[in-house]
């Protein structure tokens, strides 16, 4: 973090700790910011105790006190979609008038690099179609701008709310993936959409999980103490912050200072989730789409840990099994070619996706395999199919469309006259495959352990698999390593998701 960052956040923190002769509010509460439709809006700040602060909007008066640490919160009965920028007055000792508030809804995108990669770093053609947007006021993101952490959840954060004139004519600012997720929904919509875009490249799904996450799948939550006497962290700030001044008056003139570092916040293994998720609760919001999982790989808690981050969203968020929707992690060549048949990833991440997607409520997740993956790139370069297939699953899920927004999955397994017969379920139209080639990475095995490719053929709806090395198989798989990139996909629709050895009947 830089100098200027660490001056900011030393900032945040001094203004939590002090009275408040001002209404103070959050980041996220600004101008040009979107409300979520149809559900109360919380809106909050602080301000001295005992000061009555007044909050107007859309002719709602609502009204309030601050709690002991001076922090005060009303709740705006569920509003109706608008597109027209409206003011929203709050007051108390001051007036703060915020302009150009929308309606409409609101999603939270988060994950690690491949939700955080922006437009310049993905497809150039796909990039020129996003320009296309450039001049909607409708799409409009809250961007976490730096990388934090903290012990403890913090108050506020370090991000201001952003539209497609900004962040598209400047390609590096946003979530890629979040863009065409929200554009997809617009379009489709036609409402304002707020994207909450709050990403850490390279990090674990372990630091976005909020405490109340961790207790409810009894997951250890390794963390230090924090500096809790008010008087002696007002003190330890203030040194910090002369010597942070000193240091940024002496980089001026070219001059290298060493400035005192103090984690009066301790740290805490979730400390993104007490730096970047924390302060946008409870921000009113539909829903979230998660893309992480590489980081994890090989992490045999992997489906423990999506049931606590959906538990502690939802309950942050007040959202009652909190829509999560999960990209799969795109096939990787992570042995670098020393192992093709390794299946780490897909032991670990790819079923806990599938388990989680099937047994916690409010959880789904897309298949993105046929996006033209690159094996040797762990970060795949086609982010609008990803988008638009997530925005695809949240408009089936939660607002009645009849889409087809589900991949066909293995159902069933027969032998028949020296053959191995696959059935599928949810599928609505025949198969093919999505490269016109012939069917790939099916594979059959007589122990469950030891398989061999086979040669399959589409039959209709299902898929007919043999092998002249296996006589009698037992077990049939599809896609089941790091590097397989199946074709079989459903016509007009999505690719089949891969699946692990399955037994033959």
């Amino acid at each position: 973090m830089t100098i200027y960052n660490k001056l900011i956040s030393l900032s945040m923190l001094l203004l939590s700790s002090q009275l408040f002769a001002d209404v103070v509010l959050p980041k996220i509460i600004d101008s040009s910011m979107i409300l979520q439709r149809d559900a109360k809006v919380p809106v909050w700040g602080w301000a001295d105790q005992g000061e009555k602060v007044t909050v107007q909007f859309a002719g709602q008066t609502k009204t309030a006190l601050p709690n002991q640490k001076g922090k005060w919160m009303i709740e705006l009965d569920p509003l109706k979609a608008s597109s027209v920028g409206r003011p929203m007055t709050i007051s108390g000792k001051n007036s703060l008038k915020l302009d150009d508030i929308l309606v409409g809804e609101v999603w939270l995108a988060s994950g690690q690099s491949n939700m955080e990669w922006t437009f310049a770093q993905s497809n150039k053609q796909e990039f020129e179609y996003a320009k296309t947007f450039a001049d909607n006021k409708q799409i409009r993101f809250f961007h976490v701008e730096h990388h934090l952490q903290s012990g403890i959840p913090l108050d506020d954060t370090l991000g201001r709310w952003k539209l497609p004139a900004e962040f598209i004519n400047q390609s590096h600012m946003v979530s890629a993936v979040g863009f065409y997720f929200a554009a997809k929904l617009h379009t489709e919509l036609k409402v304002p959409v707020a994207i909450l875009d709050s990403n850490w490249g390279g990090m674990r799904i372990d630091c976005f999980i909020s405490e109340e996450g961790y207790k409810s799948q009894n997951l250890p939550l390794r963390k230090h103490p924090y500096v809790s006497n008010p008087a002696q962290r007002m003190t330890r700030l203030q040194k910090m912050n002369d010597s942070l001044k000193q240091a940024l008056v002496a980089e001026k003139k070219g001059i290298k200072l060493p400035y005192i570092e103090d984690r009066l916040n301790g740290w805490a293994e979730n400390f993104i989730y007490n730096a970047m998720i924390a302060p946008l609760t409870p921000y009113a919001i539909k829903g979230s789409i998660w893309y992480q999982g590489e980081s994890n790989r090989g992490d045999q808690k992997y489906f423990e840990k999506l049931k606590a981050l959906s538990y502690g969203w939802s309950k942050a968020f007040r959202v009652k099994d909190i829509p999560l929707y999960q990209v799969q992690i795109a096939p990787f060549d992570y042995t670098r070619g020393q192992n093709p048949k390794d299946h780490t990833l897909s032991d670990t991440i790819w079923k806990a996706q599938y388990r989680a997607a099937k047994e916690v409520p409010g959880i789904g997740i897309v298949p993105i395999h046929d996006t033209n993956i690159n094996i040797k790139d762990i970060h795949p370069q086609h982010k609008r199919p990803v988008g638009e297939r997530l925005a695809a699953l949240a408009l089936n899920k939660n607002y009645g469309k009849s889409n087809n927004a589900s991949a066909p999955e293995f159902a069933s397994a027969k032998s028949a006259k020296g053959k191995v017969i696959v059935n599928f379920k949810n599928l609505k139209s025949s198969l093919t495959t999505f490269d016109g080639k012939d069917l790939s990475h099916f594979e059959l095995s007589a122990d469950g352990k030891n398989f061999v490719a086979a040669k399959a053929v589409i039959k209709g709806k299902t898929v007919e698999v043999s092998s002249p090395a296996i006589s009698a198989p037992k077990f049939v798989r599809m896609g089941w390593s790091d590097i397989a990139i199946p074709n079989l996909s459903e016509k007009s629709g999505w690719p089949v998701y891969a699946f692990p050895a399955q037994k033959i009947k």
